[in-house]
């Protein structure tokens, strides 16, 4: 006696899944990947510069700060993951912006944005500024973020700089690894 025996294409699904996953794990044999760098491999983002203008403002005024940062990870990357690139002032984010850090990113790959931090509803005072690109698999997390040692000072509108100082100027933070 033969039986004839039906597949629902339902159960196909996950064998699909499965070639597809793998396909893309590739050169480590690797079904199951989190990206599927191996052993040696490693993701490594460095913020080379930050740039505040100006430094000197009235509440109300739309601060300008343009951050570089590049790639410094394993020459094979095949790493993948989804970010932000933010500014924060006095630790709170300020501006932010999505950024995905993808496979096949080169060495010395650069990447660079400008943010508008709109500082309407803000309190007038001193404010310090990083930029920051965190990664969770980053191997050197000490150099995703860069800290402007020149101060924003935010007066209240229409109030004047002591000691004959003028709105304006501008704030620089640079990774010393990069002139």
């Amino acid at each position: 006696m033969i039986s004839t025996v039906r597949v629902s294409g339902y159960l196909a699904v996950p064998l699909l899944f499965l070639l597809l996953i793998a396909r893309h794990a590739g050169s480590n044999m690797s079904i199951v990947s989190s990206g599927g760098g191996g052993e040696g491999a490693h993701v490594d983002i460095i913020v080379k510069e930050v740039i505040v203008s100006p430094v000197g403002a009235h509440v109300g005024d739309v601060i300008h700060i343009d951050m570089r940062w590049m790639y410094w990870g394993d020459v094979s990357n095949r790493e993948y993951q989804t970010t932000k690139a933010e500014i924060r002032a006095n630790g709170k984010v300020v501006a932010s912006s999505p950024f995905v850090y993808d496979y096949g990113a080169s060495l010395g790959d650069e990447y660079v944005h400008t943010f508008h931090w709109d500082t309407r509803g803000v309190s007038p005072g001193v404010y310090t500024i990083r930029g920051e690109v965190f990664l969770w698999l980053d191997v050197t997390p000490y150099d995703n973020f860069l800290v402007v040692k020149e101060p924003v000072i935010l007066l209240a509108p229409g109030a004047e700089f002591s000691g004959g100082q003028k709105a304006g100027g501008a704030g620089v933070a640079r990774n010393p690894s990069f002139k």
